[in-house]
């Protein structure tokens, strides 16, 4: 028994509800410190809650948690008085603290008029989400705005500048990251939790060494997945932002990784292209609205510098997040010119991480398409004309054959869509010269929503292309109607909202 709960403590002990990265950080050493230990406590106290450790033991460490907490909130107000001495902050951060503990005590006392039961829940797990949510949430929204301001005094700033300043420095674009953030952590808490205890409870129902190491392995995956899930996520956020393109990253990612694996890339190498895809424009989130609404190519000398910055800021963004340190190495680099003359750090050729050159080449094809590059959307057959002038240049010529090789099918339906019958000529066509943005979706709709006045983007029966770009009337619709009844095949319609 004694073996088998001492395996069971080192599984749990290498799982953290609250992983600890370097966005927490205050830059106040003793603060810091102080997080870190109160962090440590709170992963302490989640194992023994997965171990089911007795009520004395939690006890014990709620204590420790708990007078540490207390000790803590005095370290700090005794900075905050020093430097914002009877300002509104001060005082108002004292009360978040007060109210903390009135809130942690009234928790507790919880626990004791309710002992723990299989039927009535662990309350002890309920303290436990509040002091992870409630501690995420004041380190990253109120302690750093206190600790900007208090080094801004520091550097000798007066006080209601040093306040405005710290403000600036808490732009909305990092307003938006802490957001996630703080989301990430509370479901990820909830999630890292229950994972435990089915790890514990497993455990001490295998003796079997072979069956403990799968079961292992099947939590990696499902952390794994639950990752993925979380990158897939901030990037759909990310791409809410005004001036983001909807849906590129998502593309960028998917062609990225059948480049990737189309050129022969170790599965590691191929995990990090996927996750810098995804995240591709996130120090985008950094920019001002009206750089982002305005084409590349038409932007400023100035402009174009400070855009080009966003693979830099996106790089620091990700830093501390250990699975990311791949794929933030490859979203610096993705203005890197295979020729030497891109950015930030001049490479050239191989000096460029294949990843990157690969991006590049998946992004820019995708810009192409759009606005966002070039002041008018051009065809699929003019944005590979562009890869391929730009082949030695900016371009790793081996990634352009391999893009090229998997975007075949998309080529091939382009040159292969039939033309229109006779009796469709009378049909209105949208003009495809117009410019086409991807934050105007492409979506599949049932043949029973489509109305007229809707812009189709393509029609196909049986992965057949029938028509497309066309708006639609009376005789499309009939026609359309009719040849799926005739046919008993359900037709594929993708329309342009």
């Amino acid at each position: 028994m004694a073996h088998e709960k001492q395996s069971s403590t080192v599984l749990v002990d290498s799982i953290d509800v609250f992983p600890w990265n370097e966005h927490f950080n205050t830059e106040i050493p003793i603060i810091d410190e102080q997080h870190q230990r109160l962090v440590l406590l709170l992963n302490r106290l989640s194992s023994h809650i997965a171990l089911g450790s007795d009520d004395k033991e939690l006890n014990l460490i709620f204590q420790e948690l708990f007078d540490y907490s207390v000790y803590h909130f005095q370290t700090e107000e005794a900075i905050w008085h020093e430097y914002l001495t009877r300002d509104s902050l001060e005082i108002k951060h004292k009360e978040e603290h007060n109210n903390f503990i009135a809130t942690v005590l009234n928790l507790k006392a919880k626990e004791n008029t309710h002992p723990t039961s299989a039927s009535e829940g662990n309350t002890f797990e309920e303290v436990l989400s509040f002091l992870i949510s409630w501690l995420a949430f004041h380190i990253l929204k109120k302690d750093k705005y206190m600790a900007l301001i208090v080094q801004a005094i520091q550097s000798g700033m007066p006080h209601e500048q040093a306040k405005i300043e710290a403000k600036k420095q808490l732009h909305s674009g990092m307003e938006a990251l802490i957001n996630i953030i703080l989301l990430t952590y509370g479901n990820l808490a909830t999630n890292t939790m229950q994972l435990m205890k089915e790890a514990v409870e497993r455990k001490r129902a295998e003796q079997n060494l072979r069956l403990i190491a799968e079961h292992l392995d099947q939590a990696n995956q499902y952390l794994e997945k639950q990752y993925t899930d979380f990158i897939s996520v901030l990037s759909r956020i990310i791409e809410m932002r005004p001036g983001i393109k909807c849906g590129q990253s998502k593309y960028i990612a998917g062609k990225a990784l059948l480049v990737a694996r189309n050129l022969g890339m170790a599965p590691e190498k191929v995990k990090d292209i996927f996750y810098a895809g995804l995240l591709i424009q996130i120090g985008k989130m950094s920019l001002p609205d009206t750089l982002l609404s305005i084409p590349f190519d038409v932007l400023s000398f100035v402009s174009k510098k400070k855009h080009l910055k966003h693979s830099v800021e996106g790089e620091a963004l990700l830093k501390g997040l250990t699975k990311l340190n791949g794929a933030s190495v490859l979203i610096r680099h993705q203005y890197e010119n295979y020729d030497g003359s891109g950015t930030p750090d001049g490479l050239a050729k191989q000096e460029i991480p294949l990843g990157s050159r690969i991006l590049t080449v998946v992004r820019d094809y995708i810009t192409y398409l759009d606005t966002s590059k070039t002041k008018e959307a051009r065809d699929i057959n003019n944005a590979i004309k562009k890869l391929k002038a730009g082949q030695g240049s900016l371009y790793d010529p081996d990634v352009v054959n391999a893009f090229l090789d998997v975007i075949k099918e998309e080529i091939d339906i382009v040159d292969d869509l039939p033309i229109l019958n006779k009796s469709w000529k009378r049909s209105q066509l949208w003009d495809t010269s117009e410019s086409r943005s991807l934050a105007s979706l492409v979506i599949e709709i049932p043949l029973n929503k489509l109305k007229l006045g809707m812009k189709i983007e393509s029609v196909y029966f049986d992965n057949k292309p029938y028509i497309k770009n066309c708006i639609v009337d009376e005789k499309i619709l009939k026609n359309i109607m009719s040849l799926t009844e005739n046919t008993g095949t359900e037709p594929l319609i993708k329309i342009i909202f």
